[in-house]
């Protein structure tokens, strides 16, 4: 406010010197002295001063951190003057495929946030995805009451707090091209829906807990690889005849970070078969931890899923078989070797191994057959280099070898960005 009321102060006196002039008394004492009209250096100068304080209201600096667990860039708006926020992140990438497969290459993301501070406590916040150049999305849209920093109330379309990725899944943010395979197969990553629920933090333990729509598994679009993924309604025009809850704990200290999450809630959405109506009980259970100490982070992640009513629901895909049970899980391991030679260069050097096993046919209904190629490790290693943190180029090899003896491998070279 201050600083508003300078440039204006500064701009008015600028205009009004002239008029001073005009109207002093021609017998005015010689201790007050007419003005005199400001030359044109004067006012070019003082144009400069005033641009250059327009300037720097205009160009604040945004702290990038995380809030309630979200990625930096979308938690932008919280540390935000009042007003309008824009952020965003984007991802390219290039797959040489070294095997009969077609190599692909793919604008896979632009992604635009936007954010308004009503007040200190009340945020909306939204992300706006245009996926493949084609596929227009919204990833999440809220209203956050921010009451303390124990306890918030969020009402929108929200990202579910489930692993590492669905919340911080900006590229910057994680090791690989690509995200790890459990979670896009097992968490169907990036998981949205519509619902309102709680979140805070107090003393290192951070919480979340949302009543939300559930998910949509009667649409005739599961893939067996893929489990429940095409299921998620992502919040436009759906049936919320079901709904689902989700609870989320994680405890930080120093360099350690622990969590869980689980989610509970029926997927059939009033649809009936020959037998009724098809309830469809969805159970997803994860754990995770990660420990970044001195340029050296490890990961974990586990999660396992069951699906009731698999069966019914293998009958409306066309012959395809969804697990009743799956599970999988990851370590990823990665070293800063920049970060001790050249500590204040804001550059980062990281090698990085992700080894990932996953089975979604854990276990099919009676009377079905388990596909062994659904059951496979997943192996990648490369590089990712950020010239400044918000930047990441990429490289990594991945390999695929599955149960049905069925290997696939590739390399993968990519750039993304957050701002």
């Amino acid at each position: 406010m201050t600083l508003r009321i300078d440039i204006a102060v500064l701009a008015s006196l600028a205009a009004l010197a002239p008029a001073v002039r005009a109207q002093a008394p021609v017998d005015a004492p010689p201790e007050q002295p007419a003005a005199q009209p400001a030359s044109q250096a004067e006012v070019k100068a003082l144009a400069e001063e005033v641009r250059r304080l327009k300037l720097e209201l205009g160009l604040q600096d945004v702290e990038y951190a995380s809030y309630a667990g979200m990625g930096p860039a979308a938690s932008k708006v919280y540390f935000a003057p009042k007003g309008l926020s824009l952020g965003g992140y984007g991802e390219i990438n290039y797959e040489n495929r070294l095997d009969d497969r077609t190599d692909q290459s793919d604008l896979y993301r632009v992604v635009l946030y936007t954010g308004y501070r009503f007040t200190d406590r009340i945020v909306f916040n939204a992300e706006v995805e245009y996926e493949h150049h084609a596929e227009v999305a919204v990833e999440f849209a809220y209203l956050d009451f921010a009451l303390r920093e124990e306890l918030g109330l969020r009402v929108g379309n929200v990202l579910l707090p489930v692993g590492f990725t669905n919340l911080v899944h900006e590229p910057p943010f994680f090791n690989g091209v690509f995200r790890p395979e459990v979670e896009r197969r097992i968490i169907p990553t990036t998981w949205n829906e519509n619902g309102v629920g709680l979140y805070g933090a107090w003393r290192g333990l951070r919480y979340h807990a949302y009543a939300l729509v559930g998910l949509n598994a009667t649409g005739g679009e599961l893939s067996p690889g893929s489990w429940l993924r095409n299921a998620r309604t992502g919040g436009g025009e759906s049936p919320a005849d079901d709904l689902a809850a989700v609870v989320a704990l994680s405890w930080e200290r120093g360099p350690v970070t622990v969590g869980a999450s689980f989610y509970r809630g029926d997927a059939g959405q009033g649809v009936e078969d020959a037998s009724g109506v098809i309830d469809a009980p969805v159970t997803l259970l994860e754990a995770h931890g990660q420990v970044a100490w001195r340029g050296l982070t490890v990961r974990a992640l586990w999660a396992e899923g069951r699906l009731g009513d698999a069966a019914r629901l293998s009958a409306l895909q066309d012959g395809d078989v969804i697990g009743s049970e799956v599970g999988g899980g990851y370590l990823d391991v990665s070293y800063d070797v920049l970060g001790s030679v050249l500590p204040d260069s804001g550059q980062a050097l990281s090698p990085f191994v992700r080894y990932e096993r996953l089975d979604l046919h854990a276990a099919v209904p009676s009377g079905l057959v388990r596909d062994p190629a659904l059951k496979y490790g997943f192996l990648t290693t490369g590089l990712v280099y950020k010239p400044i943190p918000t930047i990441a180029v990429k490289a990594d090899y991945q390999r695929k070898d599955t149960d049905a003896d069925v290997t696939e491998d590739q390399v993968n070279l990519g750039v993304g960005f957050v701002f």
